[in-house]
């Protein structure tokens, strides 16, 4: 097959999965039902197929990597309304059994919005180490109530293998920022009419340096603000890129940057 051929093909594939729900994108050669009856098994819970995001361990096609919100429950069996159970595992699906688990509780709030298609799973080539490959989880939650001031979202977890568990070095990175730069103030107050607001979208890349023996990651910021007053006058959005540099610390790479962040988008 020509290059020409291979590259047309690649695009066709790339827009049919796009245009698939979220868990029959990442399902390609993923045995759904499997990992959901395993997890189902391990976990007590009930697994509903829209709700699993699948996707084939870059290392080992015998290995799958699944990922899914879940009600959880308490005690007397009522569901505790305002948390949900994120739980992240590595499936032997030839065996079926769980290689690595990881869980944790996401906390239910108005800028927190949870849906069917909120996850999904990054297999790019994290090579934080020697021998050490991490994969990522990206949650597309955040959402931001009316008259809020800023919000973020598009969160990216990366995850490596820890024994029979799987340990976040990156846990929840924002990779979409916005806030308000100027309201548009009007008599009626409980309009909330935004006159600019400033972006950010980030992208994380492993930089050229380590740290402790990981390397380092760069998050680049592509920073714009935008208003209907620069629109009236014909004016393009203001746009800036800023580039700031994680360093591991011998268990994770520390700090959050959704303050960090909502810092440089401040006029």
């Amino acid at each position: 097959m020509s290059i020409t051929r291979a590259l047309f093909a690649l695009m066709c594939i790339g827009g049919l999965l796009m245009s698939s729900p979220s868990w029959a994108r990442e399902a390609p050669g993923c045995d759904v039902p499997t990992v959901a009856r395993v997890l189902e098994k391990r976990l007590a819970i009930a697994v509903a197929s829209p709700g699993v995001v699948c996707k084939i361990h870059p290392e080992n096609k015998q290995w799958a990597i699944v990922a899914l919100f879940h009600y959880l429950k308490m005690e007397d069996g009522t569901e505790v309304g305002d948390q949900k159970g994120l739980a992240v595992a590595v499936v032997d699906t030839r065996r079926a059994i769980i290689k690595q688990l990881y869980q944790e509780t996401v906390e239910l709030n108005p800028g927190i919005r949870i849906t069917d298609t909120s996850l999904s799973i990054d297999t790019a080539r994290y090579d934080l180490a020697p021998d050490v490959r991490a994969f990522g989880v990206r949650m597309d939650i955040g959402h931001s109530p009316k008259c809020a001031d800023g919000g973020t979202s598009r969160y990216l977890t990366l995850l490596v293998p820890d024994g029979l568990g799987l340990r976040p070095v990156l846990k929840r990175q924002p990779l979409r920022v916005w806030t308000v730069a100027k309201w548009n103030l009007t008599d009626n107050i409980d309009a909330c009419s935004i006159d600019t607001v400033t972006e950010a979208d980030l992208i994380l890349t492993l930089g050229p340096s380590s740290s402790h023996g990981w390397r380092d990651l760069n998050v680049t910021a592509r920073i714009q603000s935008r208003g209907p007053g620069q629109q009236d006058n014909g004016q393009r959005p203001s746009r800036k890129k800023t580039v700031t540099t994680l360093h591991y610390d011998g268990e994770r790479y520390p700090g959050n940057l959704g303050p960090m962040t909502s810092k440089l988008l401040r006029p």
